[in-house]
């Protein structure tokens, strides 16, 4: 309770109001025989309004005015009108005790207004209970007391907390139904007081005073007591919302007992829907995070721990919070900080430093700052391989530039630094001779600028140094050399080359010459492993190489990239040019010291001869590239001579490419399918679908197109558009001839394995051929499973997972999967055919019953490949194989062919052909010449089961593992 702030307002006020209620009174208005206790509830109600509480500020409907006592005993004592009138008179008073200019008028309204909704409501429910002013009746009257009492307390914190807020475009307070409840117990004690009064009032009972008094005495105390803990609970939430951490508490038990608003606005949950529940249930977004796991280890040992980068969504944005759990008594204090912007601030400031330092250590210039105050300087990567330092070395002072100055230009230098930091020129230009760390000296040119610093003095100095090997690049000449190596470029080649054509149509005797196309083997690995500073410090080096094999007549331009042509004059013979790309692939041999490490290149070379007849350079250059391209298919690290065989093919490869484009767009292939057959029926189970394309009525094998699809980048949509069709047909084999066939294989390339989406094209094609997934089987060869076994077998896991089953193609031709294949979930092994033809050799190695060892070992199928005769087949069975296909029992067909195959229903091969008599052979199966008597039948099959016994035995022997 606090004293008058306008003592003198008060004043005045509580004596006008009941001076005003006495002259009605003398009147002769309605209420005359109530005026004195009118008059006395006003003056009550005024002094209480008075000394009110702390916080009696508009807005807090959860606290009981103390007026609120006289209000209730008007009401039960002279009904609704007065009660209004003394309700009016309080709030009043209660606007005028306020420090001057602390209230706005509005707010006064607002609150007169509140106040008398709440008891007129209060006053309809008492007369609803059978409330009647003036008769009270007890102990029938404590209901519509309080009934009054609850209607009151509930309009007037709805009306405050829900009401108010809309009207004043605010936001209402989620909890004012909690605050509502919790404040009713005060206006119960109020009513009750309220009742009390007038109880004694209406009878008379003054002798009842002094009884009452005290117990009121420290009822009100009581209340005042509540009503400072209210106003310390309240400061201590504003002291919380003030903050910009949001703030929880749970207890001992894990519920959340304080949630404060900044959280509210923080993680988009309102106090009402955490107080009282565990962090789990308040906050379920983050019940997988490692945050309740915090919070019982903090509430467990007491130490504090710090959740970072918690990922909070808030409607459809993301918000990054770092969560400090702090131990408390009883509890755990967790504090929120939003670190989005500075989390975002300053990936943005790390991307801008990446960029910063990628463009400083890609620029072809070396970049240098000197800080002018300090004497300290910063040289990046490109300018220390400049002068064939490592990126790495250290250097930081002016005395690593100009040590390194010839000595004939370092004065100079000096001078132009001193005329532009005194400001007599715009800019640093300056172009000197520094030394390598091979002892040489090279050209560079070198632009700065000033930046001032505090006074307008310079403080800073930076800008960047270029390589140019000729010397300084005069005017007039800068359009004709590479920047880089500082050769001739392109247009300067082409026009040399045009001028030596004209000479020779115009002298068809004349000196003959010859075009060296080179390109850089391996030099795209140089700049991805090393970095594009080593990879051009590596072309100047070759340049430098490439000069030192020519003559002073021959020309060296740069065209572009890692490319390179030579001129070379004065031909007798085409021997010589060819001694010129030997010296050059010799000079090549020895490593390049760049930055500290040793890079080594060898160069791919086209060579064509001006002996043929070229109308324009390009033509010349067209066949001699074309040559370095046959060379590069041909093992890079040579040189090959153009001739015209070489234009026939690239011509027909490029007509293949172009055709082989057009029938991927048009899919204009067919898929044959050879059929699976179970060797001990002959029956067909299943097929291999085998992609078919016919060029111009001629048929492409698919060991020519295959390849060139992968290379062109259309295996994708290739291999696709086969799995699809392939399982399009399956399924309607399936509809057509059920309980015939078993499953499908498709081939699956490598360049389609490592494709993201991989996995989605299998299902959808599944799907939309509505098969069962298990019914489709992919064929993967060796080679793609080691480019990357890792990655391999995660893809292979996941199609297993889906259902699909995998065969492994080709198995043995490559040895290079027996370390990965106990990794690999494959289901079945395929024999090569290689191996299948090496079965009738006397001497046949023992890799097929190794295979199929290894298959048993590892509980998977086996499929024989390449099957051709009945003696192949015979022994495939007898060794253990259950699956085969060849020509024995079908070769590819096509749609037609398969379905009359599979009207038939009959077995395939040797099953399905009468039985007839044996012939003596010529020559057995195991070598044995001439017809077998009965002991030489058996020997040989002794023989037999202990060679193939032998042959398994080394083929388990081979699969042991070391040690």
């Amino acid at each position: 309770m606090s004293l008058l702030a306008r003592p003198s307002a008060v004043a005045w006020f509580a004596a006008l109001v009941p001076g005003a209620c006495l002259l009605l009174g003398l009147a002769g208005w309605r209420y005359a025989d109530r005026t004195l206790e009118l008059c006395g509830l006003l003056l009550v109600a005024i002094l209480l309004s008075a000394y009110k509480p702390r916080r009696g500020s508009v807005g807090e409907g959860d606290i009981m005015q103390p007026s609120f006592v006289a209000e209730f005993a008007a009401l039960v004592m002279i009904g609704l009108p007065l009660a209004l009138a003394v309700s009016a008179a309080g709030e009043i008073a209660h606007g005028l005790a306020q420090a001057p200019r602390r209230r706005r008028i509005l707010d006064s309204c607002i609150h007169v207004a509140t106040a008398l909704i709440a008891m007129e409501s209060a006053g309809a429910v008492f007369r609803a209970f059978g409330g009647i002013p003036g008769a009270l009746a007890w102990p029938w009257h404590v209901l519509p007391t309080a009934t009054a009492a609850a209607a009151y307390c509930i309009v007037r914190s709805t009306v405050v907390r829900f009401l108010v807020p809309l009207v004043r475009r605010r936001r209402a307070e989620a909890d004012w139904s909690f605050r509502a409840a919790r404040a009713w117990p005060a206006y119960a004690l109020g009513a009750t007081i309220g009742v009390a009064i007038a109880e004694v009032v209406a009878h008379g009972r003054w002798e009842l005073l002094p009884a009452i008094a005290v117990p009121l005495y420290f009822a009100y105390h009581a209340y005042c007591g509540s009503l400072d803990r209210i106003e310390e609970e309240h400061r201590r939430r504003e002291v919380i919302d003030s903050l910009i951490q949001g703030m929880a508490v749970v207890n001992s038990s894990g519920e959340v007992t304080l949630w404060s608003d900044v959280l509210e606005r923080m993680v988009g949950r309102v106090r009402s829907q955490a107080i009282g529940r565990s962090f789990t249930e308040a906050m379920p977004a983050l019940a997988r995070t490692d945050l309740p796991q915090a919070i019982d280890e903090v509430l467990a040992s007491g130490s504090p721990r710090i959740i970072s980068r918690l990922t909070v969504t808030v409607g459809s944005a993301a918000r990054l919070v770092d969560v400090r759990v702090l131990p408390v008594d009883g509890g755990a204090t967790l504090l929120w900080l939003d670190v989005t912007a500075s989390v975002r601030d300053d990936a943005a400031a790390e991307r801008a430093g990446t960029r910063l330092a990628l463009a400083a250590e890609s620029a072809n210039d070396g970049l240098w700052e000197w800080d002018l105050r300090t004497q300290d300087c910063f040289f990046s990567g490109r300018w220390k391989t400049i002068v064939g330092l490592n990126p790495d070395a250290p250097a930081s002072h002016p005395t690593d530039w100009f040590a390194r100055v010839h000595p004939d230009d370092l004065r100079s230098l000096k001078d132009a630094i001193r005329r532009h930091l005194a400001g007599d020129t715009k800019s640093l230009e300056h172009e000197h001779r520094l030394r390598h760390e091979d002892g040489s000296y090279r050209w560079v040119s070198c632009r700065g600028v000033a930046a001032p610093g505090a006074g307008g003095r310079p403080a800073k100095l930076a800008g960047a140094l270029t390589y140019r090997l000729d010397g300084p690049i005069r005017e007039g000449h800068a359009g004709l050399m590479d920047p880089l190596t500082g050769l001739a470029n392109r247009t300067v080649f082409v026009e040399r080359l045009g001028r030596r054509l004209t000479e020779l149509k115009r002298r068809p005797d004349g000196d003959r010459f010859a075009v060296l196309y080179l390109d850089l083997d391996r030099f795209k690995v140089v700049n991805d492993s090393l970095g594009h500073m080593v990879g051009d410090e590596l072309l100047c080096g070759v340049s430098r190489r490439l000069e030192e094999c020519l003559r002073p007549a021959d020309l060296l331009a740069r065209l572009g990239g890692d490319e390179f042509a030579v001129l070379v004059s004065n031909l007798g013979s085409e021997a010589q040019a060819n001694t010129v790309a030997f010296r050059i692939q010799e000079a090549l041999k020895a490593p390049f010291a760049i930055g500290g490490r040793e890079v080594f290149t060898t160069a791919s070379i086209g060579i064509a001869l001006s002996f043929s007849h070229y109308e324009t350079p390009d033509e010349m250059m067209r066949d001699a590239d074309t040559a370095m391209y046959h060379a590069k298919t041909s093992g890079k690290a040579r040189h090959e001579l153009f001739d015209a065989d070489m234009h026939a093919r690239v011509r027909d490869r490029l007509g293949l490419e172009n055709d082989l484009r057009h029938a991927v767009s048009n899919n204009a292939f067919e898929v044959h399918y050879q059929p699976i057959v179970l060797l001990n029926t002959g029956m067909c189970v299943g097929f291999e679908s085998l992609i078919r394309w016919q060029r111009n009525g001629e048929a492409v094998s698919p060991a020519t197109f295959i390849p060139l699809a992968e290379e062109l980048g259309l295996i994708e949509s290739l291999g696709t558009w086969v799995l699809r069709e392939a399982c399009q047909t399956f399924a309607r084999w399936q509809r057509r001839f059920p309980g015939r066939l078993d499953y499908i294989t498709v081939n699956v390339s490598s360049r389609q394995l490592v494709h993201q989406n991989f996995l989605s094209v299998v299902e959808k094609a599944v799907a939309d051929a509505r098969l069962e997934p298990s019914q489709l089987r992919l064929e993967i060869t060796e080679t793609a499973l080691m480019e990357n076994p890792n990655g391999a077998a995660q893809l292979l896991r996941d199609l297993r997972d889906f259902g699909v089953k995998i065969y492994l193609d080709d198995f043995g031709t490559g040895y290079s999967s027996l370390s990965h294949l106990h990794r690999l979930p494959v289901d079945a092994l395929k024999i090569d055919r290689s191996f299948v033809k090496s079965l009738l050799q006397v001497d046949r190695p023992a890799i097929v019953e190794s295979i199929l060892a290894l298959a048993h070992t590892l509980n998977t199928n086996v499929v024989a490949e390449g099957i051709e005769t009945d003696v192949q087949a015979l022994e495939l069975e007898r060794l253990g194989c259950t699956h085969a296909q060849g020509y024995l029992f079908s070769k590819p067909l096509p749609i037609p062919a398969v379905e009359e195959l599979l009207t038939r229903d009959r077995a395939l091969g040797p099953k399905g052909r009468p039985a007839v008599a044996p012939e003596p052979a010529e020559r057995g199966v195991f070598g044995v010449s001439g017809p077998l008597t009965w002991p030489e039948a058996a020997a040989g099959e002794a023989v037999a089961v202990v060679e193939a016994a032998a042959g398994m035995t080394r083929g388990l022997a081979k699969l042991r593992p070391a040690g």
